[in-house]
């Protein structure tokens, strides 16, 4: 017996949910991300090196301290809401649940502001940064906002509220980009770049809290917790132990041990621009994660395997030219964004790119979620784990000998580290050769095209927006010519973006 219209109905209203949310999701990131670009070009011109060395070393702290103080709260809000939703229609669990995180989130919160308050001039000395003091209640007012945005955030998302969550971010960073500018022109120093973020993510705290309050008033009924402590302690520890993975811990030990603030700037720009360079994935993934799901229903490990393989080569034609392209122009790239005075940066982005752009070739944006499908979440933690370990041990041996590009080396090798153990677990459920000869045409085909554009920059014109051309058109020629796609990676691709473009089905045999 088949399923009943009735519930054909509630599937089809999930998926166009589905659809529509992440619509708004990309939109939403690639607005946000624009904006930040700005914020963060307008940044870096404004403070200098060794100011954006200092501006990366105070956000360690409030970043760091947020991390301390989650508690597995977000996870329990993804996890139990929906599920108290289904069980109670009316809203009386969940809006106990909603309750009591917001309080425990505020009770923490403010311990933790004491606790800051108290160990930050124990905790300067230690990093020979005393005179980093003065920023200690701005610090504390971060942490603070951070920490309840966060919260907020994932409640509406888990709500599937993508729109609400896009239009307030996207307002955000609008808010945050003409703070800055304001207080730039007023010259407030970090002052300045601190309080326009606590500003704008304040008035979008309120925001949140304007549209969840009516919701969180009425009756109430306790819910089943008895899961709770045990799902929370373990999304809580695994989020400590994978403090290492993140930019913060480089830089705080690179504080330690006394690298120069103008290089930890420089590290900063480096990992900050490099991310930025695979705007292209935003929203990619989740699709992803959709139609692997559907797959791995439909036909298990095998016809899964068969539409990783074609996303992940899909994936790589979108962003290893991008990559190639920034390693080989990573100097006046960094000069034309941030100014001549960064222009040594450069070396450090394009070390960075080798990691970035290896780790997008083998698959980074689509490992985790592949784990998931196959119920192997024990190897994303341990995974996470180890690379966070790794990363850190790394740390202590190549920053005092290597300063920034010591912190670059541990991340990058530690970022790779983590994709190929997961995809060592992957191997062993699904068959992933078959991709192995695409992501070779993607590198015959970058490397290929870098070679005219380096040779018109030497020749006729040295401008990164001429070099820029040169590459992409002598790119889109080879691919014309020599046709690399097959009519079935098309369709599937197609599925991925329904209004993909006639003229893309040129670079594919028929």
């Amino acid at each position: 017996m088949g399923p009943s219209p009735r519930l054909e109905q509630l599937h089809l209203s999930s998926f166009q949910r589905f659809i529509s949310n992440i619509s708004w999701n990309v939109l939403g990131k690639v607005c946000v991300q624009v904006l930040l670009f700005g914020v963060s070009v307008l940044l870096a011109r404004y403070l200098g090196k060794e100011r954006l060395g200092v501006y990366a070393t105070l956000l360690v702290i409030p970043t760091f301290v947020r991390l301390l103080n989650q508690f597995g709260l977000e996870t329990l809000i993804n996890k139990k809401i929906p599920e108290l939703n289904v069980l109670d229609p009316s809203g009386k669990q969940a809006r106990y649940l909603v309750q009591r995180l917001l309080a425990i989130r505020g009770g923490t919160s403010l311990l933790f502001c004491v606790l800051l308050y108290a160990s930050l001039p124990f905790y300067m000395d230690f990093m020979g940064t005393p005179h980093l003091l003065e920023y200690r209640l701005v610090l504390i007012l971060y942490f603070l906002i951070i920490s309840f945005n966060s919260l907020l955030s994932t409640l509406f998302m888990t709500r599937l509220q993508y729109k609400t969550v896009s239009m307030t971010e996207t307002g955000c960073a609008f808010l945050n980009l003409a703070l800055l500018a304001g207080f730039i022109v007023l010259d407030y120093g970090i002052y300045g770049v601190l309080y326009a973020y606590i500003i704008s993510t304040g008035i979008n705290i309120l925001v949140y809290m304007s549209l969840v309050s009516s919701d969180l008033k009425g009756p109430t009924e306790t819910p089943e917790l008895k899961e709770l402590p045990s799902l929370a302690w373990a999304s809580y520890m695994l989020t400590v132990f994978s403090f290492g993975l993140i930019t913060q811990s480089d830089v705080m030990l690179m504080n330690y041990f006394q690298v120069a603030q103008e290089r930890i700037g420089f590290y900063h720009l480096a990992t900050g621009l490099g991310g930025m360079l695979a705007f292209v994935m935003m929203g990619v993934g989740p699709m992803a994660f959709s139609i692997l799901s559907e797959n791995y229903a439909r036909n298990s490990a095998e016809g899964m395997s068969k539409i990783w393989c074609q996303i992940v080569g899909f994936a790589s034609f979108l962003t290893v030219p991008i990559f190639v392209f920034a390693y080989f122009n990573a100097e006046p790239l960094i000069q034309m964004v941030y100014g001549e005075q960064f222009k040594e940066a450069g070396a450090a982005l394009s070390f960075f790119i080798i990691f970035v752009g290896v780790a997008t070739i083998l698959g980074v944006d689509f490992v985790t979620s592949t784990l998931f499908i196959l119920e192997r979440r024990d190897t994303v933690i341990w995974s996470n784990v180890e690379g966070s370990l790794l990363n850190i041990s790394l740390n202590l041996v190549l920053i005092p000998q290597y300063q920034e590009m010591g912190a670059l080396a541990a991340t990058g090798t530690s970022m790779i580290y983590m994709v190929l153990r997961q995809l060592f677990i992957i191997q062993k459920q699904m068959d992933l050769t078959p991709v192995l000869p695409v992501l070779g045409k993607c590198l015959f085909f970058s490397f290929a095209a870098v070679v005219p554009a380096q040779v018109a920059a030497l020749m006729l014109w040295n401008n990164i927006f001429f070099s820029a051309l040169v590459f992409f058109l002598a790119f889109v020629i080879l691919l014309a010519i020599l046709k690399p796609f097959s009519r079935e990676q098309l369709d599937v691709l197609q599925g991925i973006h329904p209004k993909l473009p006639v003229w893309v089905r040129s670079f594919a045999k028929v």
